[in-house]
């Protein structure tokens, strides 16, 4: 869960930044934060594998959900996850990131590219 869980995050907050145009803070503030990480190749990895594979990713993390509540916990994070990786997957099957089986489906090496295609789709 917990790589699914930051594949979440950054995918909402690098769009949600990119539309607001504020991504070169957002990076920068991760740089600074954790400065071993390339976050611009780790970010357009996990755009890549979420659009690839979101939707078995959400199928999994709502088990997760589901072991957390059991636990007696309120299972925020893994729900939240869950439903953003499951959105990320819906929009690929509908053809935001183009045509599922092609050599350049889910292969942007810009994370640029994808969070443009999600905020053209949402504004639409």
């Amino acid at each position: 869960m917990t790589i699914s869980g930051l594949e979440a995050m950054v995918i909402e907050s690098f769009t949600t930044a990119r539309g607001y145009g504020v991504k070169d803070a957002v990076l920068a503030s991760l740089k600074e934060t954790f400065p071993s990480i390339d976050w611009e190749k780790q970010g357009a990895y996990f755009f890549q594998r979420v659009i690839e594979h979101g939707r078995r990713r959400a199928e999994e993390v709502r088990e997760v959900a589901e072991t957390v509540r059991e636990a007696g916990l309120a299972p925020w994070s893994a729900s939240g996850t869950a439903e953003r990786q499951g959105w990320v997957a819906d929009l690929a099957d509908e053809g935001v990131f183009g045509p599922r089986g092609t050599p350049d489906f889910a292969r942007s090496a810009d994370w640029r590219t994808e969070a443009d295609r999600i905020l053209a789709r949402i504004k639409s």
